[in-house]
């Protein structure tokens, strides 16, 4: 693309002309041929000037272009011709300006533009090339123009930005996502998300948008719960339980990282759990002890009572006692599952209840049923009950169950005091 070429100079002594092509120059010549023939047998001096270069020649022709010719000086392509110092009938001075060509590449688009003696400004002004405040021009623009010089426009596209709330809009040249970020004094935090990626190349309509990216700590607590341990007694009967130690549940605390994306909570990582209260296991007593039945005594030389026979007391082949202070024909009920006895010794067989105007406290006993079928064994007087204001028993036997007092009923026994 070449410039458009100007118009010669308006008045009669201000004429110039441009070497375009052969046929120009034909047109020229026809119209000097009159001025040419009427001063063909006079010489004239003209002066060329071709920049800081002159040349004085005589000729005879008032055609400018046979007296460059004759000058030596060969023109070129769009070079200018100014012919207003010049007069075909005197001579004078023909002045050259030398036509300057200019590669300009816009934004990757090449053309190629024809000037003079003018500014690089002046020279895009005349072409309609305008230059905005963000476009970048590789050459000084004030600086005048010189053949072959190459120019490159760098054109400045939009890039939009989006962030804390904001929308802005750059003007750049090229560069990166990050480029365009330190261009608007961006600051990024570690952790915090752009789109497209930092190492993005710019083009026109970029859109980048930045998201926050922040942290919180948060804590959450729950119950562990306690186990249940069951441990073996001998000493409690089958089917009986009591918790010997009360279970309580322990705490677990939880500590978790939650991200937030623009202040809305989007996930969570646990950083680390631990125990901070240690449950405690709950231990249940269950008996082994066999329930015990009244038929299993019958019969037998074994005692109900669960005290230990004294060393010094003689039995004979019938479990009956061979010494003794006295012996006492009497009734006994029995009664079980008190929680504890007016002496204050434990409720078990073996300790019974008594009349303690009749039996003291701590009197020991042994007692067999009448008819010798069971053995209450040796005994210690302990309780007292209801049945002494009643008068039809003597003697109240501790049982291990309900089922063996219901089958002792009210037995006739003998007591031995011992």
């Amino acid at each position: 693309m070449f410039k458009k070429l100007r118009s010669e100079a308006t008045g009669t002594h201000k004429k110039s002309f441009r070497i375009l092509t052969a046929a120009f120059s034909a047109v020229f010549v026809c119209s000097v041929t009159v001025n040419a023939f009427a001063t063909a047998n006079d010489y004239m001096t003209v002066e060329v000037v071709d920049g800081v270069n002159s040349v004085k020649v005589s000729v005879k022709t008032t055609n400018p272009e046979e007296i460059i010719a004759a000058s030596g000086i060969v023109l070129n392509a769009n070079d200018e011709v100014i012919l207003s110092d010049y007069n075909e009938t005197n001579g004078g001075k023909i002045v050259i300006n030398r036509a300057k060509v200019v590669r300009i590449e816009d934004d990757g688009l090449i053309g190629y533009y024809v000037g003079y003696n003018e500014t690089l400004k002046n020279m895009l002004e005349e072409n309609d090339v305008i230059i905005n405040s963000s476009d970048i021009v590789n050459a000084d623009t004030d600086a005048f123009i010189y053949d072959g010089m190459r120019v490159n426009i760098d054109r400045a596209f939009g890039v939009g930005i989006e962030y804390d709330g904001n929308a802005i809009t750059l003007s750049l040249t090229g560069g990166t996502v990050k480029d365009a970020l330190d261009a608007a004094g961006v600051v990024l935090g570690e952790n915090d998300i752009v789109t497209p990626s930092l190492e993005t190349e710019l083009s026109d309509y970029t859109h980048i948008e930045i998201k926050r990216v922040t942290f919180k700590i948060a804590t959450e607590t729950e119950e562990i719960e306690y186990e249940s341990k069951r441990v073996e007694d001998s000493s409690l009967y089958v089917g009986e339980t009591k918790v010997t130690t009360k279970g309580v549940n322990g705490e677990k605390s939880y500590t978790y990282s939650e991200r937030y994306v623009d202040g809305v909570y989007v996930d969570r990582v646990l950083e680390r759990e631990e125990i901070i209260k240690e449950p405690v296991d709950e231990v249940i007593t269950v008996g082994t002890k066999k329930i015990d039945t009244l038929s299993a005594y019958k019969n037998t030389t074994a005692p109900i009572s669960e005290l230990k026979t004294p060393e010094d007391l003689e039995l004979d082949k019938n479990g009956i006692p061979k010494n003794y202070k006295s012996k006492v024909s009497a009734k006994a009920t029995a009664y079980t599952g008190d929680p504890a006895t007016a002496s204050g010794r434990k409720p078990m067989p073996g300790h019974i209840a008594v009349d303690p105007n009749e039996y003291p406290y701590g009197t020991e006993l042994y007692i067999v049923s009448a008819d010798g079928s069971y053995v209450y064994g040796y005994c210690i007087a302990a309780d007292t009950g209801g049945f002494v204001e009643m008068g039809n028993t003597d003697v109240d036997l501790y049982l291990n169950n309900e089922d063996m007092c219901y089958n002792w009923g009210n037995r006739d026994i003998t007591i031995y005091v011992l």
